[in-house]
C-alpha cells in the first residue's frame, strides 16, 4: 500500500513549523509521497515551505491566489487520482501527529471499509463503539485516510464547486454503510484554535490524543491553558446553544431531522448485526 500525504496551506504560519516537523518525525515518513498545496498563502512564500518540507519524497505545489477551500479539496483529490498511490491522507497544516501515526495506516488499514479518522474529535458524535475505534456521525478531512477506489465513486456525485464537501463525503459514506472509522485514542491532534473557522465555542479538540515523543509533549504541555479554556467554551455551547440550535433544527426543519435520526438507528442496528460492538450510545 503506497500512501499519499496531502497537506493544504494557507497562511497560519505559527502552526505550520510544528505539523511539519511532527510530520517529519513519524516512522516510515521515506515510504510515503508527500505534497504540499498552497492556496495562495501571503505570510511566507515557496522558499520557506522548502525549508519546512525538504525530504526527497516531498513536492510543493503553489497556486496562483486563493481559491475556494471546498474548490480547494476538490483540487487535492484530483491530484491524488493522477498519481500512483493507493490511499489519500489529508494533514492540515495545524494537525500535530503522533511518531507512530503513518505505521498504524500502514499496518491497520486493511481492517477498514475505505476509510479511517486519525482524529477523533470531541465535535464530532459517536454512533458506535468497537473496539479501537469509533464510527462517527461525521467527520471533518483533517486527519482522514481514504482509498482510491471509494475517492473514485465519491467524486463521481460531486463536481468542482461542490460546497461543503467534507459532510457530503460523510453522507456518501453513511448512505453506502461504510463506517466512517476513526481511531479512539487519536493519533492526531488539532492545534489551531484561530482562524476562519475556530471560535471559542467550535474548535476542534481531542482528549483521546496522548502524545508520544517530547517534542508532542512540548506542544501540547504549551497548548493545555488555551485548550481547557476552549473546552469550556465548547462544552457550555453544546450543553446551551446547541441544544436550542437543534431544537430550532426540529422545528423547521422536522422532515430531515427526523429522517437524520431514523437512519442514525438503522445504522446502529446494523452495526449491532454485524461487527463486535464494546458499547454504543443510545441516544
Amino acid at each position: 500500500m503506497k500512501l499519499f500525504i496531502a497537506i493544504p496551506v494557507y497562511n497560519r504560519k505559527k502552526y505550520l513549523s510544528i505539523c511539519a516537523r511532527s510530520l517529519y518525525e513519524c516512522r516510515n515518513i521515506d515510504k510515503t509521497e508527500i505534497v504540499v498545496f498552497n492556496d495562495g498563502s501571503t505570510e511566507f512564500d515557496e522558499t520557506y515551505l522548502k525549508t519546512l518540507f525538504s525530504s526527497p519524497n516531498t513536492k510543493i505545489i503553489n497556486a496562483a491566489k486563493k481559491i475556494d477551500i471546498d474548490a480547494h479539496y476538490y483540487q487535492i483529490m484530483q491530484y491524488f487520482l493522477n498519481s500512483d498511490c493507493d490511499v489519500l491522507m489529508i494533514c492540515d497544516s495545524d494537525i500535530l501527529l503522533r511518531p507512530d501515526a503513518i505505521d498504524y495506516v500502514l499496518d491497520n488499514f486493511n481492517k477498514t471499509d475505505g476509510f479511517l479518522g486519525l482524529y477523533n474529535s470531541d465535535l464530532h458524535r459517536d454512533l458506535f463503539f468497537d473496539g479501537e475505534f469509533v464510527y462517527k456521525e461525521d467527520v471533518g478531512f483533517a486527519g482522514i485516510c481514504i482509498s482510491r477506489e471509494i475517492l473514485q465513486k465519491f467524486l463521481k456525485t460531486q463536481t468542482p464547486k461542490a460546497n461543503a464537501i467534507d459532510f457530503k463525503m460523510s453522507e456518501f459514506l453513511l448512505k453506502n454503510k461504510m463506517r466512517i472509522m476513526v481511531i479512539r485514542n487519536s493519533l492526531a491532534q488539532h492545534i489551531g484554535f484561530d482562524g476562519a473557522h475556530c471560535n471559542d465555542t467550535s474548535v476542534e479538540f481531542s482528549s483521546n490524543f496522548t502524545p508520544l515523543s517530547d517534542y508532542n509533549k512540548e506542544i501540547i504541555n504549551g497548548l493545555i491553558p488555551t485548550a481547557l479554556k476552549m473546552q469550556a467554551g465548547m462544552i457550555k455551547h453544546l450543553l446551551f446553544e446547541d441544544k436550542y440550535k437543534r431544537h430550532g433544527f426540529l422545528l423547521h426543519q422536522p422532515h430531515k431531522y427526523l429522517l437524520k435520526r431514523a437512519k442514525n438507528k438503522e445504522l446502529k442496528k446494523y452495526y449491532i448485526k454485524r461487527y463486535s460492538a464494546q458499547n454504543i450510545r443510545g441516544k
